[in-house]
């Protein structure tokens, strides 16, 4: 599945919410895979969660590619809440210095992969 994809994907939340709902990335990410999906997905296997409803939940692999409809209510705002697990041996990337996100964990360090991660903010759990 996507989730043994490379690290190579190219793509923001502000390009994911277009029309086509993220699928030209989709088509995209399978193609440098060297699948082969031309217009259609027929090599993919599309895994719909169309009967999740409010408030239900999804657990999957981080890496999977993964989205939502839009929100169709006119009133009410969508909220998510996401926990996310990585693996205790992990460390930094040099691409990490390039996030507003992670870049305070690795700045002033001689290099990214050498930067610790703080088990404050990233518990080790059992």
């Amino acid at each position: 599945g996507s989730h043994c994809w490379g690290d190579g994907r190219v793509g923001s939340a502000g390009r994911f919410f277009q029309p086509d709902g993220g699928e030209a990335l989709l088509r995209s990410a399978a193609e440098r895979e060297g699948m082969t999906v031309g217009n259609a997905f027929t090599e993919l296997d599309i895994v719909s969660t169309a009967g999740l409803g409010a408030g239900g939940i999804s657990i999957h692999d981080g890496r999977t590619w993964h989205g939502s409809g839009r929100n169709e209510s006119e009133t009410r705002p969508r909220r998510g809440l996401g926990l996310h697990f990585v693996p205790a041996e992990v460390q930094w990337t040099e691409q990490a210095g390039k996030s507003r996100l992670w870049k305070g964990y690795i700045e002033g360090q001689e290099s990214a992969e050498n930067a610790e991660i703080p088990q404050e903010d990233f518990p080790v759990t059992w």
